[in-house]
């Protein structure tokens, strides 16, 4: 294999692994949320006259027009693939939530009035869909060990907040800073760096207030680490964010470089 064909044979999968380390799960459920409504809609605006009479299509225009339909799921959809880029998917996962619990209670209720012997099939599978993004809707974005590269179940695992508050401080965090668990949580993650480091910290993390994403997300940054009792030490750090209503939360992975301890300039 040529240098050429190596180094472009894994740009598609670079691109669409920064793309789902950006919108997350959550994102890529309402991407495909999207791109189903788009679909649904467009089925619904070009439905072939001779296709009009059947019972789904019958059913739903004895509600509202086959093309006010087909724009509600046109909007609902253009929402989605908007939301899933951003910080708040509220908006975007309650619309897609209600519109598929309504369509399935609509073919639901067409099966009792007799308009559609068979709609407690589609019914059933709406609800449930329905259901699936509701479910999707209550979780917390988040990163599985294994997406970080060198991440391991004995590396230390630090969630902060937006502001840079630690939330969460696993066993190997303290073992690797000297903070306990009661310690750590709820002080600022300047407490892990050297002093020079510091404004630069906060600069960062004004960065990604202000653009919403983090070019620094799924990569490998070598760093320096500081000890409760002041000594420094080389680490590497793998940071990745996620978005919710509340704002942006981080989670890193840190692992100890080398042995020895980082004299202080």
């Amino acid at each position: 294999m040529s240098n050429r064909a190596a180094v472009g044979a894994p740009l598609p999968r670079r691109t669409i692994a920064r793309v789902l380390r950006r919108i997350g799960r959550r994102g890529a459920s309402l991407a495909f949320v999207g791109l189903l409504s788009m679909a649904i809609a467009a089925s619904l605006a070009f439905v072939p006259a001779d296709q009009r009479v059947a019972p789904g299509y019958a059913m739903l225009a004895s509600i509202a027009p086959l093309t006010v339909w087909a724009l509600v799921w046109c909007v609902t959809g253009a929402l989605c693939l908007v939301q899933m880029f951003m910080r708040s998917d509220r908006v975007a996962f309650a619309a897609a939530t209600a519109l598929l619990m309504m369509y399935g209670l609509v073919y639901l209720l067409s099966t009792f009035t007799g308009v559609n012997p068979r709609g407690w099939v589609g019914g059933a599978v709406w609800l449930a869909f329905g259901g699936w993004i509701a479910l999707i809707a209550t979780w917390p974005e988040a990163v599985a060990m294994s997406r970080f590269p060198g991440g391991r179940a004995d590396a230390a695992v630090i969630v902060a907040d937006g502001a840079g508050v630690i939330q969460s401080w696993n066993p190997q965090a303290a073992t690797l800073f000297g903070w306990s668990i009661d310690e750590a949580v709820g002080r600022s993650l300047t407490i892990l760096m050297p002093p020079r480091f510091r404004g630069e910290h906060a600069a960062g993390l004004a960065r990604v207030r202000s653009a919403g994403r983090s070019d620094l997300a799924g990569r490998d940054i070598p760093l320096v680490g500081l000890h409760r009792d002041g000594s420094e030490f080389a680490i590497a750090l793998t940071v990745n964010a996620w978005h919710s209503d509340d704002g942006v939360t981080y989670t890193g992975v840190v692992r100890p470089v080398g042995g020895g301890s980082v004299q202080s300039e």
